[in-house]
């Protein structure tokens, strides 16, 4: 794939964005598509929630004009295709259906587990394991690990959707360097996916940052975690090598540590593992008295950072690269444990988000 599709693939999705986006917020406040503050939410005013919908349409509108302009370049693309937005869209239906009226946590996780099996059926999967040492086939096992990694993916950008501009924000960093670690891979057809997902995010993030005039809404958030977890699929599948099994992995670190953390702290507290809750990382930063704005920096560069040991995989001594990164984890725990620690009881009781009854007010001079 040259970089002239790429581009292509950037400005389209962009322009195509421009249009939707704007779109997306008229409606939402027209016919009230709109997340209301309150529990663990942490803003204070209804705010449009239809960003998975103008993120679907942008990458599917992106991905279709490039089969119809270089049908040969995504030829080798074609049989999964179906398979892929079959999947996109189950994720978008869903997650729309959540963010309109809440859905059991059982009911969004059996529609992550059908988006998996359909990339399974549609022939990505995992079907070998590469180590230094060699390659592990897995056997039966791929169709439980394909569908186990789109729910662990799927889940991890949309834990971190709880800062405006935060999951959009991270995303954007983490599809950029994936975007260089695919040329280097040469995995070709699946860029489309990734510039197409660049181009919405840089624009979508001007609406999205602090104060946020849209939300991407469960349907949003779990839609980009999903064209993740195409990416890191297609990536193996290219290229049997150890960088392209864990870089991906790598790119995610953000979320998928906020991932972790969370899944270890409820479990070690007796809590429902799939209950939203207000003790993320980001929540315990605020708490700290880091500003939304700061707080959202401070992850930015934490993916950053996660991104250029990603690259560095590329160009140097691999074991050497993850030594720094082992320390570079443990500092970062560490930080976050001191802070967690100075935190006092009472500035955690006294955490609540705005209520619905004090902002409809504002919602209605918005729409003047």
């Amino acid at each position: 794939m040259s970089v002239t599709q790429l581009v292509l693939g950037i400005v389209f999705s962009f322009v195509f964005s421009t249009a939707l986006v704007p779109l997306a917020i008229r409606l939402g406040l027209r016919f009230s598509l709109l997340d209301l503050p309150g529990r663990h939410k942490r803003h204070k005013t209804p705010t449009p929630i239809l960003g998975g919908v103008a993120l679907f349409f942008t990458i599917w509108i992106t991905v279709g004009l490039a089969l119809l302009i270089f049908p040969n370049t995504y030829q080798e693309l074609s049989p999964s295709i179906v398979f892929i937005f079959a999947g996109a869209l189950v994720i978008l239906l869903v997650g729309l259906a959540d963010d309109l009226s809440p859905l059991s946590a059982w009911v969004k996780l059996a529609a992550q587990a059908a988006a998996g099996l359909l990339l399974f059926l549609g022939g990505l999967n995992v079907e070998l394991i590469s180590t230094p040492y060699g390659s592990l086939d897995i056997g039966p096992f791929s169709v439980l690990i394909t569908v186990l990694w789109v729910i662990v993916l799927t889940n991890a950008i949309n834990l971190i959707d709880g800062l405006d501009g935060l999951a959009s924000g991270v995303s954007l960093i983490g599809a950029l360097v994936l975007l260089v670690i695919g040329e280097l891979l040469q995995v070709g057809p699946v860029l489309i996916f990734v510039s197409a997902l660049v181009g919405f995010l840089a624009l979508f993030l001007y609406y999205n940052q602090y104060p946020a005039k849209i939300f991407l809404g469960d349907s949003g958030s779990m839609q980009i975690g999903y064209y993740f977890a195409v990416f890191s699929l297609i990536f193996p599948v290219k290229s049997y090598t150890f960088s392209a099994l864990f870089i991906p992995v790598l790119v995610l670190g953000v979320p998928i540590l906020e991932t972790i953390s969370s899944l270890v702290r409820r479990l070690v507290s007796g809590k429902n593992i799939m209950t939203a809750d207000r003790r993320h990382l980001f929540h315990y930063l605020s708490l700290a008295g880091f500003s939304p704005r700061q707080v959202v920096s401070i992850f930015y560069s934490l993916a950053a950072v996660f991104g250029m040991f990603a690259l560095a995989m590329f160009f140097w001594n691999r074991l050497i690269v993850f030594g720094y990164l082992v320390f570079f984890m443990v500092v970062i725990f560490a930080l976050f444990f001191i802070i967690i620690l100075n935190i006092s009881p009472r500035r955690r009781q006294n955490q609540s988000g705005g209520g619905a009854n004090g902002s409809l007010s504002k919602l209605r001079a918005r729409l003047k």
